[in-house]
């Protein structure tokens, strides 16, 4: 009866552990990269990007770079160009390993006649 105990307890042990490996494979952190660009693709400099309670300035080619735990986000951007601002946000389900999201501050307005 003893040596049952000891195997139902090493086998319950072992069971927890392997799902809590698992779960923690689930909650690696996703590197997340943000571009922020205006129209025809040019990218903006010195945006503010926040993601949650994170915040970063894009570098010179519009991007940024964030480490998250796995969920659900908004991604929010302000930035200048060519005389104008604009401020942009994006729901985004981070998962997986990397993501890149791309954020266009300024669009084309469209006619009313089109």
């Amino acid at each position: 009866m003893k040596r049952f105990a000891t195997f139902a307890f090493c086998a319950a042990f072992l069971f927890v552990m392997g799902f809590s490996s698992i779960a923690t494979a689930d909650e690696q952190a996703v590197s997340l990269d943000v571009i922020v660009i205006a129209l025809g693709n040019a990218p903006i400099q010195n945006a503010t990007v926040t993601v949650g309670d994170k915040e970063e300035t894009t570098l010179n080619n519009g991007c940024c770079s964030f480490t998250l735990p796995p969920g659900s986000y908004t991604i929010c951007a302000k930035g200048a160009w060519g005389g104008m601002s604009g401020e942009k946000c994006q729901d985004v389900v981070l998962r997986g390993e990397k993501r890149f999201v791309v954020l266009e501050l300024f669009q084309k307005i469209e006619s009313v006649w089109d």
